[in-house]
């Protein structure tokens, strides 16, 4: 083989080799385990069920509060303020369960708490409910 040959064969083993572990990060799917700090589910699934949780409970607690005919404000809510409900330890890092349920229960609670008015046809274009 000739120099340049040579030279390009080992260039190319520089360029592929390993690049320095950064602690903590983790990426793509986890193959399953039990270990400690090893995730089963992929963070795609992680974050669905974490929205998912959090879209039913602000659903319900946007309905009742619209049944109550209480102000439209969801922060109060004990469920919102720890954001941790259904959370389990293989879903991985507890802080970015608690942003996806939150975001999920933003959502659920405005749905439940416009949804009787938008679909009750005693309500008028004011949004004031007729007692009739």
């Amino acid at each position: 083989m000739n120099r340049i040959a040579i030279a390009a064969i080992a260039s190319s083993f520089a360029l592929t080799g390993t690049a320095p572990a950064q602690a903590g990060v983790t990426v793509g799917i986890h193959v399953g385990s039990h270990r400690p700090g090893v995730y089963a589910t992929s963070r795609y699934r992680v974050d669905r069920i974490a929205f998912d949780n959090g879209y039913r409970d602000g659903l319900r607690e946007g309905q009742k509060d619209d049944r109550h005919n209480d102000r439209y404000y969801y922060r109060d809510e004990k469920r919102y303020r720890q954001g941790d409900a259904g959370y389990r330890r293989e879903h991985g890092p507890r802080h970015e369960y608690v942003n996806a349920y939150r975001r999920g229960f933003e959502e659920g609670y405005r749905r439940g708490y416009s949804d009787r008015r938008s679909h009750d046809d005693r309500y008028d274009r004011y949004d004031r409910y007729d007692r009739r």
